[in-house]
């Protein structure tokens, strides 16, 4: 048989042509199915079908960033390729795990001249925390009197006494001086206290979040005598006598016909000058005591009053996302609820020595209710060591001595009982306990970058104001007047026995709820000052720290106030004692604060 000579060539070409297969460098993308879709797939070395052996056992791995078209439309994925991230512990994988450019926030927003706008964010929460030290200042009580409005003073009730002890040109000119005043609350120092202040909370990827702060504010008390305001101030060297003539038994005048000594060593003489240098013209407490012009009750012992402050509260909030968000400033809404406890009390206290005193030589020389005393000039006129004396006229003839022995001090007799006025001390307590809660809502304004921003809160809530007000005290009353059948200065203070010695004590306490308006403005600065500071750059707890300065300032509408609910009434021998009469005030507190705050 005879063969063909061209046949081995032409069958070795085909042979060749069938066994031949196009291989990709690089990750050569491709071509793109008429789906138009092209499948990112898993890579697993060792089980690639179509390769050899030899190929499955290769050291260097294939080229990355290979993807093999799906075939079929959405079908299945035919030969696998390469993804971008290769292992099956990789965070994202190939379709149906999760996608390497997912974003866990996006946003899509169109702005003022109508173009969209987008952000995106896999930071997720954003945490912070702060923590400050406050220091704050109370409202104080304000310009409120004292006492009864619309009670005579005292020099208008002694004003005819005193004409009748001097004359008129002393009277006309003690008119326009202190003569047992009135006085006002402002009078009271301002109530400082220190504090602290944390918050904590967070930011979500859209600028929305939510934060709870807690803040507490010490106890501020601020006192105030009319001692310090007296021309005429006490000898520390004559305390040890004035402490037994104010005690029983030995009490100053124990049978109303006038001083005389009953301490050993001591002769009367010394008691009177020991008299004119510790009385002092202090202070007058304006009463209703249930006639039309009421009184005025002097204070020649001591005459102070006391007011306290401390507040504390919470609040969580919820910030919007931003409503205007513009190159560095942010502004958004806010939403929440707060409460808060303020505790405020006040006291006063007046004593007086029960006498009344007159620059008379016997007791014919006293006179109803009055109290004489030297005009308050703070200087000695009379040259006899004492500065505006009690009992005394003071002038300039000059004694040149130790006090003057015109004074005469006796205390009023009761002509049924026998008794005579004893030292006696007025005190007036008032407590008020505030406890607000209810929504409140705001805005909030962010101005600045990372390294330094400006920002700060606008709230306004209305509150459910839950108050308890209590009051008590004692002695409330014109006690220098002794005589129960007199029509025109009847006694007023019960005396006291054994079975009963408190008969002019009084306390009472009432409850309310009603609405209050709450408003709260704060601002901020933020700065990252700690890394620009040698030591504090390498502490590793500021190291996402930010240093904080700021005032916040909360003010709260319709709160009782207790010197303002007082109804200032007393004559126990009458029935009438002090009251609580509520009138609400507006209570306030700013804040300084100094803090740091983290972020994490």
């Amino acid at each position: 048989m005879r063969l063909l000579n061209w046949l081995a060539p032409v069958l070795s070409i085909v042979l060749i042509s069938h066994a031949y297969t196009r291989v990709n460098a690089q990750g050569y993308p491709p071509t793109i199915p008429q789906s138009g879709m092209i499948q990112p797939v898993s890579y697993d070395s060792f089980n690639l079908p179509g390769l050899t052996q030899n190929a499955q056992s290769m050291s260097a791995p294939p080229p990355p960033n290979f993807f093999q078209a799906a075939s079929g439309g959405y079908g299945p994925p035919g030969m696998p390729g390469m993804p971008m991230n290769v292992g099956p512990n990789a965070p994202v994988n190939a379709f149906p795990q999760i996608s390497p450019f997912e974003k866990l926030f996006q946003q899509h927003r169109v702005e003022d001249n109508g173009l969209w706008s987008y952000r995106e964010s896999n930071h997720g929460k954003k945490y912070f925390f702060s923590t400050e030290a406050l220091f704050a200042k109370y409202r104080n009580p304000g310009r409120s009197k004292l006492g009864n409005d619309g009670s005579i003073s005292y020099f208008g009730m002694v004003e005819d006494e005193l004409i009748d002890a001097t004359d008129d040109e002393f009277s006309e000119a003690a008119e326009n001086l202190n003569y047992f005043d009135h006085f006002h609350y402002n009078e009271v120092p301002a109530l400082y206290a220190p504090g602290t202040r944390l918050r904590w909370g967070w930011t979500n990827d859209d600028d929305s979040g939510f934060e709870f702060t807690g803040w507490w504010i010490a106890t501020a008390d601020s006192e105030w005598s009319a001692i310090n305001n007296s021309t005429h101030k006490p000898n520390p060297a004559n305390q040890g006598v004035m402490d037994i003539l104010l005690s029983p038994p030995n009490y100053i005048d124990p049978t109303g016909t006038g001083v005389v000594s009953s301490i050993p060593g001591v002769t009367t003489a010394q008691i009177n000058t020991i008299l004119q240098n510790e009385l002092m013209n202090l202070g007058g407490l304006p009463l209703d005591d249930g006639t039309l012009n009421g009184v005025t009750v002097p204070y020649d012992l001591d005459f102070r009053i006391k007011v306290v402050s401390q507040a504390w509260g919470t609040n969580a909030t919820w910030m919007s996302t931003p409503m205007i968000d513009k190159n560095n400033l942010k502004v958004r809404s806010l939403a929440g609820v707060r409460y808060m406890k303020v505790k405020e009390a006040f006291s006063f206290v007046g004593r007086d020595s029960g006498l009344l005193y007159s620059d008379a030589t016997s007791i014919t020389g006293i006179r109803p209710d009055l109290k004489l005393f030297s005009h308050p000039t703070g200087s000695d006129e009379n040259d006899d060591d004492i500065i505006d004396n009690a009992g005394v006229v003071e002038d300039d003839s000059g004694s040149g001595g130790s006090g003057s022995s015109t004074a005469f001090f006796a205390a009023p007799l009761n002509p049924v009982t026998g008794l005579p006025v004893i030292p006696y001390t007025t005190v007036v307590d008032s407590k008020v306990d505030t406890n607000l809660a209810g929504p409140e809502i705001g805005i909030q304004f962010d101005l600045g970058g990372e390294k330094f921003k400006i920002w700060g809160q606008t709230k306004l809530g209305l509150m459910a104001n839950q108050e308890k007000i209590q009051l008590s005290g004692d002695n409330v009353g014109m006690g220098i007047r002794a005589d129960p059948d007199d029509v025109d200065r009847p006694k007023a203070l019960i005396d006291p026995t054994a079975a009963d010695p408190n008969p002019n004590a009084f306390s009472s306490t009432q409850s309310h709820t009603h609405v209050s308006p709450i408003f709260e403005q704060s601002i901020f600065a933020e700065m990252d000052i700690f890394e620009h500071v040698p030591v504090l750059k390498r502490m590793k707890i500021l190291e996402e720290a930010k240093f904080k300065v700021g005032y916040t300032y909360i003010v709260a509408g319709e709160v009782a106030r207790p010197f303002d609910s007082i109804r200032w009434q007393g004559m126990p021998t009458r029935g009438l004692f002090p009251s609580i009469e509520v009138e609400r005030q507006t209570w306030s507190v700013g804040t300084w604060s100094v803090g740091i705050d983290w972020l994490y």
